[in-house]
């Protein structure tokens, strides 16, 4: 009888192992698969991950054995104990090692989505004119644009504030290429604001003398 129950918990055992595994594997598949299909598909859009966790009850009814094999009893049950505190200390490293997958994954799928994010909003960008206007009534002013729009770039800062040609630079900065007649608009109401012609043409004279 002692045997028959160690090989009962032990397939117990081998049940309860083998279901959490196939629950972990089933969850980091599918998160794999959302990601492929973000990557593919280039929107913004994700269906939460559902967990489903498995309860499992087991309950083992004891049985009545006589005083002659209470000792026998009494060193199966200590055995069933250590075996099941066993299998929880597995499962338990399993689902840490598990979370700290599904976290990097997690991160990895929201990168995506902010990288789709950011190139729509750059794609149909279409901003303030205004800046641009702004921008050329002073140097100082098309310092701070430059600042603003490109502080992370030093090559594009530079460029920014000594290209002769701003008011392109600027209007293509705020409005994308999906907005053509937009951007065209914008170069000519920069491009012929009177104090950026006036400027245009000292910087010109500066150059050629």
């Amino acid at each position: 009888m002692a045997l028959q129950a160690l090989q009962k918990e032990m397939t117990l055992e081998q049940m309860i192992q083998k279901e959490e595994e196939e629950r972990i594997k089933s969850e980091e598949e599918e998160l794999k698969k959302n990601i492929e299909n973000e990557k593919k598909k280039k929107e913004c859009v994700l269906k939460a991950i559902k967990e489903r966790e498995l309860e499992n009850q087991y309950n083992i009814q004891a049985k009545e054995i006589e005083q002659t094999i209470n000792n026998i009893k009494q060193e199966t049950a200590q055995q069933v104990l250590l075996r099941r505190n066993n299998l929880k200390k597995i499962i338990e490293k399993l689902r840490q090692k598990h979370d700290l997958k599904k976290n990097k994954l997690k991160q990895e799928l929201q990168t995506v989505k902010i990288s789709i994010a950011n190139e729509i909003g750059k794609h149909y960008k279409k901003g303030d004119t205004q800046k641009c206007l702004i921008a050329v009534e002073s140097k100082k002013k098309r310092s701070e644009y430059c600042m603003a729009n490109f502080g992370e770039d030093i090559t594009n800062i530079n460029y920014c504030k000594s290209t002769p040609d701003f008011c392109s630079y600027c209007c293509e900065n705020e409005i994308s290429e999906l907005f053509a007649d937009e951007r065209l608009k914008c170069s000519k109401e920069v491009c012929g604001n009177q104090n950026y012609k006036k400027k245009l043409d000292e910087a010109l004279d500066s150059q050629l003398s």
